[in-house]
């Protein structure tokens, strides 16, 4: 009885709302009155989103369509334009609600229908756009509906973006290093500014007495007045200034000028831009310093990802390139057999940091480096190996699994690395164990798993050499097209057969061990 009051009294409620409603209606017509903040503060290529509008519609819910664009001289804009620019809508959802209350006919109301109108209006331009500094207008229509009839009205120049130059966040100087050689009239090259509106003027802040710097080029070259006494090393100072804007960036450490009286070879520059310890204190963990795991098939492996226990792999001396503050730097192990040498299928991810690699876009050569050690695999009956380490590098991986348990892909984009990877064989040695360094020959493809004997149905095996318990360097040349802000690798180790192999007669074959360490991006200038 109770419910059936309650229902009553929200009905007489709604007729007395819609009373009200339709009392507001009279007035219903064009819609009238569209207002939009303006933006002045917006950057090229940069994403741009307003603040809702307002308009007067009589109560009804508006809708908005983008009519054109045009520029202060009035040139309307193409659909190059157009492509990155969308207009946001209102939309209906039902909302469930647990109110206990029952309708006309005595069901219960489980959902109510619900206006989202927060995005309404707004107009948005997505990153990467190509509207270029200035002033744009838009045109926007703006309809309404009630009772079967139209109501619309197109308000021209209705939101006014101005468009800001996109100040440089980069000065790059080809090779860091260079050498001015009094009397000859030698010159820096000219900076690079990735990505900024070009249209800059440059000017020193520094070392005036000794340098000169040309104002449309950034060339730099010893000042006219300038007397030699000794060899000198500078860092200019350079600032850029919009010619558009009249907005400066200043760089400092961009440049490195060796001022000699006799030609000098100048050193190029090696950084190491990201050197994991990959530290990690358990068997079967989720993840280390560095580097995150995922296992879709675990199989029987004891340890997948973890730090290293097997001996076998200790004897790795430290490469020369490790950073000294890499006291942690740990070899990680995945097993893929137990105990009893029975080895059944697994795959298993260890997937490194995402890296920002754009700001070496310019004037170096990237890479990616690993050492690993493919350990005590033996072959199946048909000589092929049961395992591998495989390797792969994304520019669109975002997070969360790369595969499922059936080898379908889920996020990202991955290319297979292997076959073009250059890689050199550790010829050192401890008795018997394998050290590193000094390297063998480099070759391409990473080296099949195992002694390298038998029968050979893959093509990959290299008779008269193994890499059987031995530590292999590797090395991949990223290309210019792979390098972005969203670069990722992984290692996989993967499984190519089905049900269980012992290692013995009737079930020939073991999946072995891999030991991997020191993965780091080298960047070395060209």
């Amino acid at each position: 009885m109770k419910k059936q009051l309650l229902f009553l009294l929200l009905s007489c409620l709604m007729v007395i709302s819609c009373k009200d409603k339709k009392e507001d209606l009279i007035s219903i017509g064009n819609p009238s009155n569209l207002k939009y903040i303006e933006i002045t503060d917006a950057r090229e290529s940069r994403a741009i989103t307003t603040f809702a509008p307002t308009v007067q519609t009589g109560g009804l819910t508006p809708k908005f369509e983008l009519v054109s664009i045009v520029t202060k001289d009035g040139t309307t804009l193409g659909q190059s334009f157009l492509q990155h620019v969308t207009v946001g809508s209102s939309s209906t959802a039902n909302i469930s609600i647990t109110s206990g209350l029952i309708d006309a006919n005595g069901n219960p109301v489980n959902a109510v229908a619900a206006t989202n109108s927060a995005a309404n209006g707004i107009i948005r331009i997505a990153s990467g756009h190509n509207f270029t500094a200035g002033d744009y207008y838009f045109t926007v229509k703006v309809s309404t509906e009630f009772e079967g009839r139209q109501y619309s009205t197109v308000f021209d120049k209705a939101f006014h973006l101005r468009i800001a130059p996109l100040l440089p966040t980069n000065l790059i100087y080809s090779p860091k290093n260079q050498n001015l050689v009094v009397g000859a009239g030698s010159k820096t090259s000219a900076p690079i500014l990735p990505n900024a509106n070009p249209d800059v003027y440059f000017e020193l802040t520094n070392h005036h007495d000794k340098l000169s710097i040309n104002k449309q080029t950034g060339v730099i070259s010893l000042a006219s007045n300038y007397a030699y006494t000794a060899r000198e090393v500078l860092q200019p100072t350079v600032k850029v200034v919009s010619n558009i804007s009249s907005e400066a960036v200043i760089f400092e450490n961009k440049l490195t000028v060796i001022i000699t009286n006799a030609p000098e070879v100048m050193p190029l520059e090696t950084i190491y831009v990201f050197y994991p310890t990959l530290n990690v204190n358990a068997a079967l963990p989720s993840g280390g310093v560095g580097y995150t795991v995922q296992t879709d098939i675990a199989g029987v492996s004891p340890r997948i990802w973890g730090n290293r226990t097997n001996s076998v792999a200790s004897y790795l001396v430290a490469p020369t390139e490790r950073p000294t503050s890499n006291t942690g730097q740990t070899i990680i192990e995945t097993n893929t057999f137990n105990a009893s040498a029975v080895t059944t299928p697994v795959s298993t991810w260890m997937v490194t940091s995402t890296q920002d690699l754009t700001p070496f876009q310019y004037g170096y050569q990237l890479s990616f480096n690993y050492y690993y050690m493919p350990a005590y695999q033996t072959y199946m009956s048909d000589g092929r190996t049961p395992t591998d380490l495989e390797v792969y590098i994304s520019t669109d991986y975002t997070g969360g699994d790369i595969q499922d348990v059936n080898g379908n892909w889920v996020s990202g984009t991955w290319t297979k690395v292997n076959d073009v990877m250059k890689c050199q064989r550790s010829e050192g040695v401890s008795g018997s164990n394998s050290i590193g360094a000094p390297w063998g020959t480099e070759f391409t493809g990473t080296p099949y798993p195992g002694d390298q004997n038998g029968a050979n149905p893959d093509g990959k095996k290299r008779p008269g050499v193994t890499f059987y318990n031995k530590w292999v360097k590797c090395n991949y040349v990223i290309s210019s097209s792979q390098i972005t802000k969203n670069v990722t690798v992984a290692f996989k180790v993967a499984s190519y057969f089905q049900g269980q192999i012992s290692n013995n007669a009737s079930a020939p074959g073991r999946g072995g061990t891999y030991f991997l360490s020191d993965f780091y991006y080298k960047a070395v200038e060209n």
